[in-house]
């Protein structure tokens, strides 16, 4: 075994079946442990165990230098004083010392987590939006349109279609979009208009009903025109879905995404309240360089405000939108400037999907 030395310093092995503990001297090599009975003391002589120092365990020590040694797999175990260990097996021993610096390195380990979850979450998915080609986000837009269209009838009336796509071109002209926005009305009941990936906006029929005045569905096509521009559907999905859908969507294959779930998972993100205010801003801000009266937002929160309290129940399209009367002072906007539509735009857009 080629033996570097012995050492007897207060030794004992337990063999694990029993309570007996025999007088012990430890020989060690590069690769063994031999443990070794004592003549003469307790009765026991010869070799007790032989075990590899690859599964040799060392135990902490307590407060008189001493530890336990044993070795996994095996019943039996020695105590011996921390000063009969070999360097290179004390290095493994931790000591009060060690454990405090441990503990320190995880806790700086943790620290430095957080750091990179709050990165993740708050400066990751903006330079996520900003990286992901267009083409991308176009194929992505498509896959959601189906998802959020799903079964509802697609609403034709050619009128009234024309109409909100002139109104919208006008807005995404003010927001500075260059690509043409692709508007869709759904017969849908909801009260609700989605922005997709992709430069996409849904509107549904529930939403032109419900709604009081021309000014003031263009206020709330304005708020989402807000949302385009940002490209916030992209971000929302990079904030909400983790990491592994960003790679996904930037084509690294981590092995353990699903592309194709992106769409059902977008359907279900929300803006948050600065995404929120910034459209409300910006959307006045679009409705008046577009020479556009500019109160129809605010009218619409207004007009919201007053149906949550009635039988008709809460608009769905504030259902996860913050409410509250700062945001309806912030969307004042003026009555000056141009009627959104005419009044016979007005007409056939609210007839854009035909009877019910």
């Amino acid at each position: 075994m080629g033996a570097a030395g012995a050492r007897l310093l207060e030794t004992r092995y337990f063999d694990g079946r029993s309570a007996a503990a025999y007088g012990a001297t430890l020989r060690w090599s590069d690769a063994l442990l031999s443990v070794e009975g004592v003549a003469g003391v307790d009765g026991v002589a010869g070799e007790l165990a032989v075990w590899p120092l690859a599964r040799l365990d060392v135990g902490e020590p307590d407060p008189d230098g001493r530890v336990t040694l044993s070795c996994k797999g095996e019943p039996g175990r020695v105590t011996t004083g921390i000063d009969t260990l070999p360097p290179r097996i004390a290095a493994q021993v931790a000591t009060p010392r060690k454990r405090r610096r441990q503990y320190l390195g995880w806790a700086l380990v943790g620290v430095a987590t957080l750091a990179v979850a709050f990165a993740l979450v708050t400066k990751l998915p903006t330079v996520g939006a900003a990286l992901m080609p267009r083409s991308a986000e176009q194929q992505l837009g498509e896959m959601v349109e189906t998802v959020v269209v799903g079964k509802h009838r697609v609403c034709v009336g050619a009128e009234g279609q024309r109409a909100l796509e002139q109104l919208e071109a006008r807005l995404a002209r003010a927001a500075g979009i260059a690509e043409p926005v692709r508007l869709v009305v759904i017969d849908s009941t909801t009260a609700n208009a989605l922005t997709l990936p992709g430069g996409r906006m849904v509107i549904m029929r529930g939403l032109i009903q419900r709604v009081g005045s021309a000014d003031q569905l263009a206020g709330v096509m304005a708020h989402e025109t807000g949302h385009i521009a940002r490209r916030d559907p992209v971000v929302a999905l990079f904030r909400g879905a983790g990491i592994g859908l960003i790679s996904a969507t930037l084509g690294v294959n981590l092995g353990f995404v699903d592309v194709s779930s992106l769409a059902g998972r977008l359907v279900g993100l929300s803006y948050s309240r600065d995404m929120e205010r910034l459209a409300d801003a910006n959307g006045v801000a679009y409705l008046q360089a577009s020479g556009l009266r500019s109160d129809g937002l605010a009218g619409f929160f207004t007009l919201t405000e007053k149906r949550e309290g009635s039988a008709g129940g809460a608009i769905e399209f504030l259902s996860d939108h913050p409410r509250t009367a700062d945001r309806e002072k912030r969307s004042q906007g003026s009555p000056l400037g141009e009627r959104a539509l005419t009044a016979r735009q007005w007409a056939a857009v609210r007839d854009v999907c035909g009877k019910p």
